[in-house]
């Protein structure tokens, strides 16, 4: 496979991450009888994602669009992720302020927003607006999402309605926290993304350890990241990701599942790549994963965004774990 530079790679994390960074789209669909505030922009996941189920949806919004797929249906004009709008182009929301009627901006604290981008805080649009007229709201995500779904669906307007979702959303969470335990411990996972270059040639990026599979879904699964085994070129993972240039070491990393992101023509070459291996080499065809066909290609991405269908995609991942026991 081809090997590229470290910062061609930091490219390509932010294509694969943030490919909807570039802003300025429509959102289509989201609902006949969505409610348009003409005034207002959202910076956050979480909050987009409740105004959505509610029926009630900021005219502009920053999102990371790129890691979630149903929010391509959501009728808001896209900015981009919040990255954009608070660092790469600071001017965004100012303009919209002055240009196009914005009086508010409403966002979410949930403590640490984005493990790629550590450092970032929502609240840096503070100082981005200091002397505009408009008003902030904050609301309040860092103890659990049922607060935040009441008081950000009456601030909407629609009260009756985020407590129906609250509840439910509660509800269906503790059911898929509790499946979470049933899976059994022990497994060791590694976790792709792949993809190809303009040259067709295979892209493979591997994710580390502590990152969001670790987070959201490995660690509470008793499972163990053990893709570092692959890091051969002791190669920078500080951002979440390195890359694999060759697939022979996951005879050491020896996973019981491997786990596949990215685009579909990705996916199906490096399946083709594992074929051929197992073929060429008899370690190779013993790895568990590869033995007893262990790749899932069709997971979620999830990062914790997502707050209406959360508990469904961790039931997901639950099921095709305990699938492999």
């Amino acid at each position: 496979m081809k090997r590229i530079k470290f910062t061609m790679i930091l490219v390509m994390i932010f294509a694969l991450l943030f490919a909807g960074c570039s802003g300025n789209s429509n959102g289509a669909g989201g609902g006949k009888n969505v409610v348009v505030l003409e005034d207002t922009v959202f910076i956050g996941d979480r909050i987009l994602d409740i105004a959505n189920t509610v029926g009630v949806m900021p005219k502009y919004a920053a999102a990371r669009y790129s890691q979630w797929p149903k929010s391509k249906s959501f009728k808001t004009q896209k900015l981009g992720c919040p990255n954009r709008v608070l660092r790469k182009q600071k001017q965004t929301i100012p303009n919209l302020i002055d240009n196009e009627g914005v009086k508010k901006i409403v966002i979410e604290d949930t403590g640490q927003y984005c493990l790629f981008v550590k450092d970032i805080s929502l609240s840096e649009i503070y100082e981005i607006v200091k002397g505009k007229d408009v008003e902030i709201t904050v609301f309040d995500f860092k103890d659990g999402n049922k607060k935040g779904i009441i008081e950000l669906s009456k601030y909407l307007g629609k009260e009756k309605e985020g407590i129906a979702l609250a509840d439910k959303y509660e509800k269906e969470m503790a059911e898929a926290e509790a499946s979470m335990k049933t899976v059994k411990k022990g497994k060791k996972v590694v976790v792709f993304k792949c993809f190809l270059d303009k040259e067709d040639n295979l892209i493979v990026l591997a994710e580390s350890p502590d990152f969001y599979t670790d987070r959201i879904f490995l660690n509470d699964f008793g499972a163990v990241n053990v893709s570092l085994k692959l890091n051969t070129k002791n190669d920078d993972y500080s951002h979440g990701f390195f890359q694999v240039s060759d697939l022979t070491p996951l005879t050491k990393a020896n996973p019981d599942i491997i786990i596949l992101h990215g685009p579909d023509k990705g996916k199906k070459r490096i399946k083709e790549e594992f074929k051929k291996l197992a073929k060429s080499n008899e370690e190779f065809a013993k790895i568990p994963a590869i033995k007893n066909k262990a790749i899932a290609d069709s997971l979620p991405l999830y990062i914790g965004n997502d707050v209406a269908d959360g508990p469904r995609m961790i039931k997901r991942w639950v099921k095709f774990f305990k699938s492999i026991e």
